[in-house]
């Protein structure tokens, strides 16, 4: 397995180094102190991992993910940082890390993160994955929001007499409104209703309902 250490604090090299050897002795580990020494490595060589402080060398930032990224999308990558997990470590999944590790972590928690990305290319602790899923929970509810909800009690009466087969000039005499109203009713169901057609809008109102 090939490794690249991007990191300009010698001691955490040093340590990160004996944990990976600790998992697995025959893993290849290449080291940079700066992020342009990473991406002409990373340029050169091919990493399974990447294990990555995104604050070394004045350089800072989602964009160093990014690029890493963008290099070898296959990469797994792990961002060991001081910056708090709470504000930061969704931020930089979102960005393309597989992993996020706080440098305030504890040794087990190290070695735990470590062995995890080594193994499955991903890790993240207990708390970031409750912050993900929920996430994930937001994202999903707003995704498929069911759109019938944002049909107004006028809009709903005319969908129900479109849908039951009456025409424009019918459903203006059953409402008492003039058929351009009727018409603008129509266009706004069918585009919150995110169809082209009476059929579709039929097709949808059945499923969802």
């Amino acid at each position: 397995m090939n490794i690249l250490i991007i990191e300009d604090e010698p001691l955490t090299v040093l340590g990160l180094k004996q944990k990976i050897k600790d998992i697995n002795p025959v893993t290849t580990i290449d080291t940079a102190a700066s992020v342009d020494t990473a991406y002409e490595l990373a340029t050169r060589h091919s990493y399974e991992l990447v294990i990555m402080d995104i604050d070394i060398k004045g350089k800072a930032g989602a964009g160093v993910v990014e690029r890493m990224k963008s290099l070898h999308p296959g990469t797994a990558i792990l961002v060991i940082t001081d910056l708090d997990e709470r504000t930061y470590g969704l931020p930089y999944m979102k960005a393309g890390a597989d992993g996020f590790l706080s440098k305030l972590a504890s040794s087990a928690q190290f070695d735990e993160a470590i062995r995890a990305m080594m193994v499955m290319g991903k890790y993240a602790s207990v708390a970031l994955q409750q912050q993900i899923i929920q996430e994930n929970q937001v994202n999903r509810s707003v995704r498929y929001v069911n759109p019938l909800m944002s049909i107004s009690e006028r809009e709903r009466q005319v969908m129900n007499h479109l849908i039951a087969g009456k025409s424009t000039g019918e459903i203006a005499a059953i409402l008492n409104i003039n058929k351009t109203t009727v018409g603008t009713h129509k266009m706004r169901i069918l585009k919150k209703m995110q169809v082209n057609s009476l059929i579709k809008l039929i097709e949808k109102v059945t499923m969802l309902s």
